[in-house]
């Protein structure tokens, strides 16, 4: 780890200089990524420059630094519910009154901490001191009120990769609000803009999933145990083509979203039928085609988070979502979430995708989302499994299950406890589909292009092993 500072030195730059003299860290994230930025920072109402917030002086600095890059862009949560913390890989940005439990330094009006792995990065967080003066203005110094936005430029600046060009040796004479001390330079400079220029001008092409009559995208979110109780998602390929898809496993991620108890380090595995493992991911960030998945802007906002990007034939294929464990670092039991994108580089697609895991109650239910592309309605059944996983020896299964189908609105579309007792039970029935215990639950509506999300639970608040499951019932390709 390293931390770097940002001191008060009543300094002025007015020397101009022949050639840029931005100085590099060494270190910088995979190209394309989408860096999010936890924002925690409390306080800020009338400020000099009108700004509602601190949060939205961060922002605006944020904004800055996206308009000079190319090939990495800054996002945000705003109003973070995540704890700032220095292990947890998310880019947290707060006021603090200590340096993560340390003192702050004399003049030390904020620091940011880098986490890489090679030259690559993993994680940074800033933390702005809470014991000076902060207001949000424009122009020289208004000391000992300190200009909140011009040091805020400047710690992202670190978090992008960029160095103290004042402290180079040899010394760089440049007017750059990465200076080592805070002055009137209270925007971004040329030679600001051509440091970050040289880390994020150039990337992989940025790509984008064609809208089709599919199963665009389909994710669930539920209990991940450790054995033979983590997530399974199943899907098939169907069609005569190899099809290429994202799959990602996340969990702290769930955290910035409200989400309670999420794991804090997933791993992802995809077999085979023949239980041939084609695809594994721990620490995404790390594996060859991170750039690849970051192109799509499907890249996990925390480092440790897995996806991966595969080309299958056709056929059935299982991803298993878990903690990652190893013999210093033991599993954990939490709430996961597995998606599935179809990029659709070819006519094939992913005709059906079931997901295996643990149903509690409250917000720990099963919850699964789908998208379906396209300008045309789509029939698609959608089944919740629970006595039929014992023929499979599957322990502690959900006795009785019980579906809900929700729009992109939370809007109630269909409910259903006993399968028989659904109105479209005769089309499972047709289909193939219907499951093999009365209590299990099963719909085949034809819905519209849009999000939807299939709720899963136990009658009477039950718990247990469950399946969810989303066939797509246009015929294959």
């Amino acid at each position: 780890m390293i931390v770097k500072k940002l001191v008060f030195l009543f300094l002025s730059i007015f020397a101009a200089a022949s050639a840029f003299g931005y100085l590099l860290e060494g270190e910088s994230w995979t190209p394309d990524r989408t860096v999010t930025m936890q924002l925690s920072l409390v306080g800020g109402t009338n400020l000099s420059d009108g700004s509602a917030s601190f949060n939205d002086v961060a922002i605006a600095a944020l904004q800055d630094w996206n308009g000079q890059m190319a090939h990495c862009q800054f996002t945000w949560i705003n109003n973070s519910p995540i704890v700032p913390s220095q292990t947890d890989d998310d880019l947290s940005v707060e006021f603090s009154s200590t340096i993560f439990g340390k003192a702050w330094g004399n003049g030390v009006l904020a620091v940011t901490t880098l986490s890489f792995r090679g030259t690559v990065m993993e994680d940074t967080d800033t933390l702005f001191n809470s014991h000076l003066s902060w207001d949000s203005y424009r122009g020289p110094l208004r000391t000992p009120t300190f200009d909140f936005f011009r040091v805020a430029l400047h710690e992202f600046g670190h978090t992008l990769g960029l160095d103290h060009p004042d402290q180079a040796r040899p010394k760089q004479v440049v007017s750059a609000v990465m200076n080592s001390a805070v002055s009137s330079v209270d925007n971004l400079t040329d030679d600001d803009i051509a440091g970050i220029q040289s880390l994020y001008a150039n990337g992989p092409a940025y790509q984008s999933i064609p809208d089709a009559p599919v199963l665009m995208n389909i994710s669930t979110r539920g209990i991940t145990n450790t054995g033979n109780n983590v997530m399974i998602g199943g899907f098939i390929v169907q069609g005569s083509q190899p099809a290429t898809f994202i799959i990602r496993s996340l969990g702290f991620t769930l955290a910035s979203y409200g989400v309670a108890n999420p794991i804090t380090d997933t791993q992802l595995n995809v077999y085979d039928s023949n239980n041939n493992l084609v695809a594994t991911s721990d620490d995404w960030f790390t594996d060859s085609d991170a750039s690849a998945i970051a192109s799509y802007h499907l890249d996990p906002p925390n480092s440790i988070e897995s996806a991966v990007i595969v080309t299958l034939n056709p056929g059935n294929y299982t991803a298993i979502a878990q903690s990652f464990s190893s013999s210093t670092q033991a599993a954990e039991t939490g709430i996961a979430l597995f998606e599935l994108y179809d990029l659709r580089t070819s006519g094939s697609r992913a005709g059906n995708v079931s997901t295996r895991g643990q149903v509690g109650t409250g917000d720990n239910i099963m919850i699964a989302g789908f998208i379906i592309g396209g300008g045309t309605s789509k029939p698609v059944i959608i089944r919740a499994l629970g006595p039929t996983l014992t023929q499979f020896n599957v322990p502690n299964v959900l006795a009785d299950p019980y579906l809900e189908l929700r729009d992109a609105n939370g809007n109630l579309i269909e409910a259903n406890d006993d399968w028989q007792q659904s109105p479209e039970a005769g089309i499972v029935s047709v289909a193939g589909k219907a499951p093999s215990s009365n209590k299990e639950s099963a719909m085949a509506p034809t819905l519209n292009p849009g999000r939807y999300t299939a709720l899963v639970s136990g009658v009477n608040s039950t718990t247990g092993t469950a399946l969810v499951e989303v066939y797509d019932q246009t015929p294959s390709p």
